[in-house]
C-alpha cells in the first residue's frame, strides 16, 4: 500500500495576543469589552479531539463587526473524561488566555488596542505573540 502525504498551505493571517490573568474567562472577557468597547459574548465551548480519546472543552468568547473578529480563548482547558487541567495550546503555557484577532480591512490600530489592554486592571500582562513561531499555531484555524 502506498501512502500519500497531503500537504496543505494555510494562512494565518491574524493577530494574536496572550494574556495572563487570575481572572475567570468572563472577568477577562467583561474586562476585554470595557478596554476596547466591543461586546464579546460567550460562544458554545470548543471541542478538541486529542489522540488518545481525550476531548479539550475550550472555553471562548467572540465579537465580530465590519472590520475585525475578536476570539478569545482560554489556554487553560479541562479535558473532558479525566477533569484534569490542560493547555490548549502547550508551548504558549505562560498565558492563561490567547486573543486571536483577524481584521477584515486593514484598520491596523493594532498598538491602540494593545495599550487600551494593558490599562485594564484584570489583565495583569500582555504579549503580542509571533503566529509563524507558535507550534501548535493550527489550533487557531477554526
Amino acid at each position: 500500500m502506498k501512502k500519500l502525504k497531503l500537504k496543505a498551505d494555510y494562512s494565518y493571517d491574524f493577530h494574536l495576543i496572550g494574556i495572563i490573568s487570575q481572572s475567570k474567562d468572563y472577568t477577562v472577557s467583561w474586562a476585554i469589552n470595557k478596554a476596547l468597547g466591543i461586546g464579546l459574548s460567550k460562544e458554545s465551548d470548543l471541542e478538541v479531539d486529542l489522540k488518545n480519546a481525550e476531548k479539550l472543552i475550550v472555553s471562548n468568547f467572540v465579537f465580530e463587526n465590519d472590520f475585525r473578529r475578536f476570539t478569545l480563548l482560554a489556554n487553560k482547558v479541562v479535558t473532558e473524561t479525566a477533569m484534569t487541567q490542560k493547555l490548549f495550546v502547550p508551548s504558549l503555557g505562560t498565558f492563561d488566555f490567547l486573543l486571536k484577532i483577524e481584521e477584515f480591512e486593514e484598520t491596523s490600530d493594532l498598538e491602540m488596542l494593545f495599550s487600551a489592554l494593558r490599562r485594564s486592571e484584570k489583565i495583569d500582562s500582555i504579549v503580542k505573540l509571533d503566529v509563524k513561531k507558535i507550534k501548535e499555531k493550527e489550533s487557531f484555524l477554526f
